[in-house]
């Protein structure tokens, strides 16, 4: 029998939602180990209970991020087409795969986008164009001119960028909702860094693209889960709340912040969680 603690589910849903949103991660690479570590609940059930929680989470963030033009709708249409495959696709096999390999797999991966966020390498500085020069189609999408623009608070202008190598940004999408089906987090962990050093996007706009992007892979992941008869409303229904009210302070901290601050801090995420998936991984019963 699960036990359960509507204070402790509640306090990390809110925990998973505010620092969620406003990295646009989703919550869920936080809610699942935490789940699992401090509620200790059975895995598959921390993973559906995160995948319904992300739902509200990104619909939450992605409203504001929509408002103040931060997500690029049609990049995140795209995107969300190969992600949404994933996630179904992989939803369905995760009751077949080994949590543990999974587990470290996925913590290694981890510490390689932190590295790769953590360190800015010359030449892959975010690139500021007029909004006119944003429009001209770039040689990889000439059939599908991408191209956005915002204005970031932070810095008092108006921001406007080219999207390029949109079929990276494809395969990180797939990458993505394969891993948002198989662990239950939001993809924002492979999504984010994809949009903002392949696809040479704003930190901003990848966050709030990928905030737009990952309720709908979510929702598939979640599906299934529930399904498979993983999702308990009384565990849920907290974290849900929880997430709900982080995400939308989150939302509201997001834009008044520095973009390299928020990749730095995206970065000592991305560290403590793999620490926290390995040691989940090689521990006897989860």
């Amino acid at each position: 029998m699960i036990e359960i603690n509507l204070w402790v589910l509640g306090g990390i849903g809110f925990v998973a939602g505010l620092v969620g949103s406003t990295l646009g991660i989703g919550g869920g690479i936080l809610i699942v180990p935490m789940l699992t570590v401090l509620a200790h609940l059975p895995i598959h059930v921390a993973i559906a209970s995160s995948l319904v929680s992300i739902v509200a989470t990104s619909t939450t963030a992605a409203a504001t991020y929509v408002k103040n033009r931060f997500a690029n709708i049609r990049v995140g249409i795209l995107l969300e087409a190969a992600a949404l495959v994933g996630a179904i696709s992989c939803a369905f096999l995760a009751a077949y795969l080994s949590s543990q390999v999974l587990g470290i797999l996925f913590a290694a991966l981890l510490l390689y986008v932190g590295c790769v966020m953590m360190v800015r390498r010359r030449g892959m500085q975010e690139e500021v164009l007029s909004q006119e020069d944003a429009k001209t189609p770039d040689n990889a999408n000439s059939r599908i001119p991408l191209y956005g623009s915002f204005y970031d608070p932070s810095l008092g202008e108006v921001v406007s960028y080219r999207v390029r190598r949109l079929p990276h940004g494809l395969g990180a999408g797939l990458l993505a909702g394969g891993l948002s089906g198989l662990l239950g987090i939001g993809g924002g962990v492979i999504q984010v860094p994809a949009m903002n050093r392949l696809m040479q996007m704003p930190i901003k706009a990848a966050i709030g693209t990928s905030s737009f992007i990952m309720g709908i892979t979510a929702l598939g992941g979640a599906l299934v889960y529930c399904l498979h008869g993983y999702v308990y409303p009384v565990v849920v229904a907290p974290v849900v709340i929880g997430a709900f009210l982080g995400a939308l302070l989150g939302s509201k901290l997001a834009p008044k912040a520095k973009g390299i601050v928020l990749r730095r801090l995206f970065a000592v995420i991305i560290f403590v969680t793999a620490v926290v998936m390995i040691a989940r991984a090689v521990s006897v019963g989860l």
